[in-house]
């Protein structure tokens, strides 16, 4: 099965992805057009920073949207900032740290943790096929390297899920490399980028308009 969602490359700094996602989810569903510099307002992201999944969260409640933060790890240990992040990425927590911004990421946790929209759990394949077939969106943290299957540190990056078969699970690859609408990814390939080191299994399930 595959759900017709907007396709968008990530043609700005190269480093917005998780903008790109927010973009895609809010033309679906809100049929709102919104500029990758303006996300990046929202979400507090500086020029070639990654975005950490709280950042774009709790943005995405509040302009509308109905959604669900799932991660295998509790989010209150990240209110340590910098300590943390050393101790639970290990080898990987250098380039995360010197690509995210933690104070941001410190309030964006803070601000999360006042929302009800999170949840700890790893949701396995199985459950965020069942949610595509819902016509709900998965927005999913993976490690890239993954994907093309190199060995490498962690590559966080930030995908648009837009259906599933027997063998494969389909994104929105939205770049800056090889940007790919609808892109084929073998499941157990899929599955070990979700499940990497660096992801914590980060998945928002988008619902779909919230109604106040």
């Amino acid at each position: 099965m595959m759900l017709n969602i907007p396709f968008y490359k990530n043609d700005g700094d190269g480093s917005q992805c998780m903008q790109v996602a927010m973009k895609i989810v809010l033309k679906h569903f809100l049929n709102k057009d919104f500029a990758l510099e303006e996300l990046d307002k929202l979400t507090r992201r500086k020029a070639n920073r990654w975005t950490s999944t709280v950042q774009i969260a709790s943005v995405l409640q509040d302009l509308g949207l109905n959604v669900k933060y799932y991660s295998k790890e509790d989010l209150e240990p990240y209110l340590e900032g910098e300590p943390f992040i050393r101790k639970h990425f290990g080898k990987d927590a250098e380039k995360i740290l010197s690509r995210i911004d933690v104070p941001v990421m410190v309030k964006a946790t803070k601000k999360l943790l006042k929302y009800a929209i999170f949840e700890k759990k790893a949701l396995s394949l199985k459950e965020i096929e069942q949610h595509l077939q819902q016509d709900h969106i998965p927005m999913v943290l993976i490690d890239y390297n993954k994907i093309i299957q190199k060995k490498d540190f962690y590559q966080g990056h930030f995908v648009v899920l837009t259906g599933f078969d027997d063998q494969y699970v389909y994104y929105h690859e939205s770049g800056p490399n090889n940007p790919e609408a609808n892109k084929k990814v073998k499941k157990e390939l899929f599955k070990e980028a979700c499940n990497a080191n660096g992801t914590d299994n980060d998945c928002i399930i988008v619902y779909g308009k919230r109604h106040v």
